[in-house]
């Protein structure tokens, strides 16, 4: 399987989730009700590879770094529209 994505209608608003896979690059979208956060566990080599739009992912607004831990960096996010890549 190289991509999926859903979305669940959740009290706070649209809960979306996608992910693709080409190559050696992985990119994952998530948007993110109002008032709420979210955990992304995303898979990589390196937490060092991660971006967020054009931007190292632990300067990104809204994208607090957590910790690299078992092959995925760990992200806490608020709400809005996300688009991450990283080196798989």
């Amino acid at each position: 399987m190289t991509w999926a994505e859903g979305y669940y209608d959740s009290m706070h608003g649209r809960i979306s989730s996608a992910w693709k896979v080409e190559g050696t690059t992985l990119t994952y979208r998530a948007t993110i009700p109002a008032n709420t956060t979210a955990t992304l566990y995303l898979p990589t080599s390196s937490a060092d590879s991660v971006k967020e739009g054009a931007a190292d992912a632990r300067r990104a607004n809204g994208v607090t770094f957590v910790k690299y831990e078992n092959g995925k960096a760990v992200y806490t996010l608020k709400s809005g529209t996300y688009t991450f890549t990283a080196a798989r």
